[in-house]
């Protein structure tokens, strides 16, 4: 189970989940592309609003990943390399991290995230 939720505001996302879920996303990465529905949050809070859908494709070309929200998708793309340490990040901090953590996920801290890219937080569901 995955909830994305999005600030307008901020343009920062939060990408939340069971570890379950967020192990099978980070598995799901490293496939060529592909895409998954989200659980709706009718509650939101402190962010403005839950995305519907999260969409990635592998693109032979950038060195870097482009984590950007298209209304209501967030869309991933980038080099195999580079989604691979994204799904590395996802599968670590799901297997390691305790049930209140949190990890930001954004350029210029992480080198393999474009600059253009939305800040990310990965966290547990709540």
């Amino acid at each position: 189970m995955l909830q994305v939720l999005y600030s307008g505001e901020t343009k920062e996302l939060e990408l939340s989940g069971t570890r379950k879920g967020l192990l099978a996303f980070g598995q799901l990465l490293r496939g060529k592309g592909g895409g998954c529905d989200l659980s709706e949050n009718l509650r939101p809070s402190p962010y403005e609003r839950s995305l519907s859908e999260i969409a990635f494709r592998e693109d032979p070309e950038p060195a870097t990943v482009s984590i950007v929200t298209e209304a209501q998708v967030l869309r991933i793309k980038g080099g195999r390399a580079a989604l691979d340490l994204l799904a590395d990040n996802l599968e670590s901090f799901a297997s390691e991290a305790g049930a209140s953590d949190h990890c930001h996920v954004g350029s210029p801290t992480y080198d393999y995230v474009a600059p253009e890219s939305d800040p990310l937080v990965i966290a547990f569901m709540k």
